[in-house]
């Protein structure tokens, strides 16, 4: 079967950007401050158990973001 260019494009484009996120989430220091929660001087003055926090809530951010994109425009 074959598939078309377009939805071939898409498809990559999706796993570059999944690939990314995976990239940037990990940098514990960066991730916050990207996800816009914290800015980079706050990270730095966290202690390790509110940087584990803040990379958590973090994480539930962009967990969220994904959802709602994949709700409103079926991309996923």
């Amino acid at each position: 079967m074959k598939i078309h260019n377009g939805s071939k494009i898409f498809n990559e484009t999706k796993l570059e950007y999944f690939k990314l996120l995976e990239e940037i989430k990990q940098n514990k220091y960066f991730f916050p401050v990207i996800m816009g929660i914290c800015t980079l001087n706050e990270v730095k003055t966290l202690n390790y158990e509110e940087l584990n926090e803040v990379y958590k809530i973090s994480n539930l951010k962009l967990e969220k973001q994904i959802f709602e994109m994949t709700l409103s425009k079926g991309m996923l």
